[in-house]
């Protein structure tokens, strides 16, 4: 399947996902996907994977990304998992390795909530709990950024550049805190991860919506409904929310319709969907609320 690209809140990402099938995030930026599906078009050109758990779903494609990248000639790949998944998955890889070689060629690191991750450039990643039901992490992306001191705030071009000649220091680093993604989770995510709030971009999976399928049913499925999303609507300060991993028992009309009525506009403004593919089309990486008229 060939995922979706968008830029929600100015970061690129090129997507996958259908609940229960295949969740992969591609992005660029950091060099990474965030689990991997089935291996999507163009996701082995990575070189971290971070996986949030072993569920086939987001996980079926790890023998097939890393034989990939040694058919491509790239350097084996840094894949990290929940510190309890490390075994099965390298059993996983050496199964594959008696019916294909090279399927084990990677370095398989298992972390714990807390870890850092360095990713180069001034970039990391950092690990968290998140309820699921297997052994479940959640990731954390960030940059380092470089701002101009508060006090030289103001100052015109050249008396700046006059101060860095004379070997001063003008900026300061900052954090920046880009993206959150908790994987699969229960709504409790949202409480026991801060940064879920905060992340410039959240990846937030919505994998039930219907009537039929109520909040205690996603509860005990390890999930999230929309009615529990709306319900805290007020808490989300995120640039952008991407709603995702929606069950293919819902029509891609059916997910835009219901996410229309049930947030409130101020979230809705901010949402993006990520469909999934459909006998009707690719999945869509889009707004949920259509632009506004000039």
């Amino acid at each position: 399947m060939i995922a979706a690209e968008a830029s929600p809140a100015g970061l690129l990402l090129r997507a996958i996902s259908a609940g229960g099938i295949e969740t992969c995030f591609q992005v660029p930026d950091f060099e990474l996907c965030l689990d991997i599906g089935r291996c999507p078009p163009g996701a082995e050109r990575w070189p971290t994977l971070l996986l949030t758990h072993g569920h086939i779903d987001h996980a079926a494609g790890l023998p097939y990304y890393v034989s990939l990248r040694r058919l491509y000639g790239y350097p084996p790949a840094r894949v990290y998992c929940p510190a309890a998944s490390v075994e099965p998955l390298r059993k996983i890889l050496a199964a594959w390795t008696e019916l294909q070689t090279n399927s084990e060629e990677c370095e398989l690191i298992g972390v714990r909530p807390g870890d850092l991750i360095p990713l180069g450039k001034g970039r990391w990643a950092r690990a968290f709990a998140s309820p699921h039901r297997i052994a479940t992490v959640g990731y954390t992306l960030y940059r380092e950024v470089k701002k101009l001191r508060p006090e030289l705030q103001g100052l015109a071009g050249p008396a700046i550049a006059a101060r860095v000649a004379a070997g001063e220091e003008v900026n300061v680093k900052e954090e920046r805190l880009e993206l959150c993604f908790p994987g699969d989770a229960r709504i409790e995510v949202l409480d026991w991860e801060p940064a879920t709030l905060r992340a410039r971009v959240l990846l937030l999976e919505c994998t039930f919506l219907g009537e039929g399928e109520t909040p205690a049913h996603a509860q005990e499925g390890g999930h999230i409904h929309l009615d529990q999303v709306a319900a805290r609507a007020e808490q989300f300060q995120n640039r952008a929310v991407v709603l995702t991993h929606f069950s293919r028992r819902y029509s891609v009309e059916q997910i835009e319709e219901a996410v229309a009525s049930r947030l409130p506009a101020e979230l809705l403004a901010r949402t993006w969907l990520l469909t999934h593919p459909s006998p009707a089309g690719p999945g869509r990486l889009a707004p949920a609320a259509p632009a506004p008229a000039r």
